[in-house]
């Protein structure tokens, strides 16, 4: 090709220097050709293209990197995104199981607060009804205890004036009850002092005089105050294996067993259980006997019992019974004797018995009897106003030869004597009552178990007043 040019530029121009200008042109073109192939460029093309080529190529390059660069940050967000929304969500259901956690924790103790309001009801109720009786046992063993009566009525009335019925405290408050609590402390150690003054003074008085011993009372089962149970349902006198293993005939009758067996009975249970034994007796010789003593309490009136003999026998007689269980080294003294014949001639006027000449009618017979004896002035006036008097009667050695069970027609359940309704619930023979000795005894003629026990707190028996 560059010899044709040669040829071509000699033919056209006889100047050399022509000629030599044309074949420099046609090597320079040549190399330039060349070169440019080696650099890329494409057949045709333009210096100016492959620039803009190249940098369209660099473009495309930088966007592509850009477009890796977007990839991976939407990535990264939705990884975030995705995190936070788990985050939320765990929030939530944290804030969900908290409001429930609180909610419950918020439900238990308003119910603890509740039982503990209803405990503190009962108590205050128990605590008044002993306060009670003791004020009227103050009032009714001998008339110089009214100023004794009135000092404890003051001071019942002070304390709940006080303490007890204060408006507008927060019970709740723990300051307030703090310093209740330390009120409280403060005037219970003072009692406590009081208490063992008067009875080391007594003790004293004791030594000095002996013969005070003969008119204390305070050995006596007959005038106890009824103390609030230690074991109020069947399930205290059982194991948690007998409670769970043992069918309801057989714990209910395990836990009279026991009951009856137990040495740690207070006064007014061996008085009650007394009575329930000369009832039995009476009973087995076809009277009709009414508890007083066990349903009315200190208001019987000194009447334990009411026996009646058959109405239509050719001479029916009533006995006013007064029972006494007391330690053997105790005497009755006529006190009792004039009491249990007072508390007769007031039956005789409300039953519109007539008297002769001052004397009972021979049907209605006053009757006193003790696991001890009368002193010789007490069996003095028992002959002469006519009582009749048993000593040395105790309760049999075995102590399950008399039936305990009430068992009720009208409402058809058996009561037990740790059940609630037990001393209040009156057996009427008439109605359909009666008594069972053993819990099976009492299902076979039809009766089912007391289901409402004592509710109040366990608390140790007071002691009963002297």
């Amino acid at each position: 090709m560059i010899s044709e040019i040669c040829l071509l530029a000699v033919r056209s121009s006889g100047n050399p220097v022509a000629t030599t200008v044309l074949i420099l042109g046609a090597v320079a073109g040549f190399v330039l050709y060349f070169l440019g192939k080696g650099r890329g460029y494409q057949e045709g093309e333009s210096w100016g293209r492959a620039s803009e080529r190249e940098l369209l190529e660099s473009s495309r390059r930088e966007l592509e990197r850009g477009r890796k660069a977007l990839d991976e940050r939407s990535r990264a967000v939705a990884a975030s995104e995705s995190s936070a929304r788990k985050n939320i969500e765990q929030s939530e259901r944290t804030k969900a199981l908290a409001d429930s956690y609180s909610k419950t924790v918020r439900g238990q103790a308003q119910k603890l607060l509740d039982e503990a309001r209803a405990k503190a009801d009962n108590a205050l109720a128990d605590k008044e009804r002993q306060l009670v009786s003791i004020v009227n046992t103050a009032q009714s063993s001998h008339p110089d205890n009214h100023y004794i009566s009135a000092v404890l009525t003051d001071c019942i009335l002070e304390l709940m004036e006080k303490h007890l019925t204060m408006q507008g405290v927060d019970w709740s408050a723990p300051v307030t009850a703090k310093k209740m609590r330390k009120s409280l402390s403060g005037q219970t150690r003072q009692w406590h002092y009081e208490a063992r003054y008067y009875k080391l003074q007594t003790l004293l008085y004791e030594s000095l005089f002996p013969e005070l011993l003969e008119y204390s009372d305070k050995d006596s089962a007959d005038d106890a105050t009824p103390p609030v149970p230690e074991k109020t349902t069947e399930r205290d006198w059982l194991s948690d294996d007998e409670y769970a293993r043992l069918s309801s005939t057989e714990k209910s009758q395990l836990a009279l067993d026991r009951y009856i067996a137990s040495h740690n009975k207070s006064k007014w249970q061996i008085g009650r259980d007394y009575e329930l034994y000369i009832g039995h007796c009476y009973r087995r010789k076809h009277f009709q006997v009414e508890h007083i003593g066990m349903e009315k309490k200190l208001a019987d009136m000194g009447r334990d019992l009411i026996c009646q003999s058959d109405s239509k026998s050719p001479s029916p007689e009533t006995h006013v019974v007064q029972c006494k269980y007391w330690s053997k080294e105790k005497l009755i003294h006529e006190k009792h004797v004039m009491q249990l014949f007072g508390t007769t001639v007031e039956y005789a006027f409300s039953h519109g018995i007539k008297m002769t000449n001052g004397r009972l009618p021979a049907r209605l017979k006053p009757v006193l009897i003790t696991s001890t004896r009368l002193s010789d002035m007490a069996s003095h006036f028992a002959v002469a106003l006519g009582v009749q008097y048993y000593e040395n009667i105790g309760l049999p050695e075995d102590v399950t030869s008399f039936p305990r069970i009430k068992c009720n027609k009208s409402s058809g359940i058996f009561h037990l004597p740790f059940d609630e309704q037990y001393d209040v619930t009156k057996i009427v023979p008439s109605e359909g009552d009666c008594f069972a000795t053993t819990v099976a005894e009492a299902e076979s003629k039809g009766f089912r178990r007391a289901k409402k026990f004592y509710t109040l707190p366990r608390s140790s028996q007071p002691v009963p007043p002297s």
